[in-house]
């Protein structure tokens, strides 16, 4: 695509149709990555109402949250990890044993 702006004579309208290309493809990529973050975020809220919509979820989010916040520095010396990367994984961890504990207890709720 930015081949076809060198073979323009004008520089100007060449300098013109390069800028045109790449504010499209740029435009077209961030449109793709927010449509698909949004798509996943909704499945993540569908998988969260339906297994796990409660006060202990609630106390999870605000405990590990706490525990971000309050040991920041020290988790960034030790791991040297972006805190909110660590947030949504142990966020994803949690998630996953609510699943696999609720399939495998069943219906019955322990908690």
């Amino acid at each position: 695509m930015a081949q076809i702006s060198t073979k323009i004579p004008n520089p100007f309208i060449a300098g013109m149709v390069y800028w045109l290309f790449l504010i499209l493809v740029v435009g077209i990529c961030v449109a793709g990555t927010g449509i698909l973050a949004i798509l996943i975020e909704i499945k993540v809220i569908e998988l969260y109402k339906k297994n796990c919509w409660d006060v202990i979820t609630l106390l999870m989010i605000l405990t590990s949250t706490a525990v971000i916040i309050y040991f920041g520095e020290a988790i960034k010396k030790a791991l040297s990890v972006n805190l909110l990367l660590l947030f949504v994984l142990s966020q994803g961890v949690y998630l996953g044993i609510r699943c696999y504990l609720k399939n495998r207890l069943g219906t019955k709720q322990y908690w």
